[in-house]
């Protein structure tokens, strides 16, 4: 909504980026920049779509504005919303392990390909793989990007490069583990020897979930663990596959260490969102394209993970930490869609390269 009087504006918009949104409709309304005033709306959720550079949104709502010279209150349909929108990048990457006799890791090189966002130099394309603790434990490793040009509009996805970076590494650490012959969650600890925090949310998610002891017939359990934005998370999921081979996930334990939890039914809110969103994207979260065109519309052809979808339970530990405070937004969900992946390889011995992966019968 935009109103404009004599020389002054005022904006009400749900934005991560006031700013942004203030100078972009000064410059279309030909009006001092700080005689543009922007209320920010507590509705509608950020994930790093409203913290758009272009103002895409409001540059519109600046233009009709002028154009008409009356207030305005505009509102996208799901469609413009879904087809004229920015996305997630999409990433490729190709890895190769060496590994020694007693399956520890020698080396690690690792190419990713993905568009790079306009406002980073290429470091969120690569967060999670290019300061992933377990390196330390590698003696030689690589970590390369290329950013192609490609005229599809990427921005910022929740967790943004660890949405797909952690998955990654932890199907992969899971892949090592199983060549090792040595339990995930064991393995894990051997290769984050010294790394307190990174343990101690490992260990909480393992004990709570009750890693290693019988399970209901036909479910199989799958760990991830991923530290970003300053907070640690470790998640336990619990996944069977139903008679077509489509994986269910019945619980999820997560183990959170953000500092000191200054709200930890905050917190706690925050992991199930996390893990909701998480698989929301791992089983349906795909955009394609015909002829330029994206072919997802509405809700009847773009997928969101369902009511009887969600884990029946997420269970939640927060660890606390020793160090300084981190973010609480984002950290929980990169690791649930590795910990799915890796239960459903516990379950039917086929690894998952690509996703989403929730329509992939894995009986066939």
């Amino acid at each position: 909504t935009i109103k404009v009087e004599g020389d002054t504006c005022d904006i009400w918009t749900g934005t991560q980026a006031p700013g942004f949104e203030q100078a972009a409709a000064a410059k279309i309304l030909g009006l001092k920049q700080d005689n543009v005033k922007v209320h920010t709306m507590f509705l509608g959720g950020g994930f790093g779509r409203r913290g758009n550079p272009d103002t895409d949104y409001t540059s519109e709502a600046a233009y009709i504005v002028k154009a008409s010279g009356k207030p305005i209150k505009m509102i996208w349909t799901r469609e413009d919303d879904t087809q004229a929108t920015y996305y997630r990048p999409s990433f490729l990457h190709r890895v190769t392990v060496g590994m020694d006799a007693s399956g520890m890791p020698l080396a690690f090189h690792n190419i990713s390909v993905g568009q790079t966002i306009v406002m980073d130099n290429g470091g969120a394309s690569t967060e999670g793989i290019s300061d992933s603790p377990y390196l330390a434990a590698i003696p030689n490793y690589y970590v390369g990007l290329h950013s192609p040009k490609i005229n599809i509009p990427v921005l910022y996805f929740r967790s943004v490069g660890n949405s797909h970076t952690a998955f990654v590494m932890e199907t992969l650490v899971d892949e090592m583990a199983h060549h090792a012959g040595k339990d995930p969650v064991e393995y894990r600890r051997m290769l984050l020897k010294g790394k307190e925090r990174n343990l101690g949310v490992l260990n909480k998610a393992a004990e709570k979930a009750g890693w290693g002891k019988p399970l209901p017939k036909g479910h199989y359990h799958g760990v991830a663990t991923h530290e970003s934005f300053g907070s640690y998370a470790a998640e336990v999921a619990e996944v069977s596959l139903d008679e077509n081979g489509l994986a269910k996930v019945h619980k999820v334990t997560c183990a959170i260490d953000c500092g000191l939890a200054v709200n930890p039914d905050g917190v706690k809110a925050q992991m199930e969102s996390c893990i909701n969103f998480g698989l929301s994207a791992a089983f349906y979260g795909a955009i394609t394209f015909k002829s330029g065109v994206v072919q997802e519309t509405n809700f009847n052809k773009y997928r969101l993970l369902r009511l009887n979808e969600s884990p029946a339970e997420i269970d939640v530990h927060i660890v606390e930490g020793i160090g300084k405070m981190g973010g609480i937004g984002e950290p929980g969900m990169p690791p649930i869609a590795p910990a799915v992946a890796n239960a459903i390889f516990a379950a039917s011995g086929k690894r998952i390269r690509q996703l989403p992966f929730g329509k992939v019968n894995f009986k066939a």
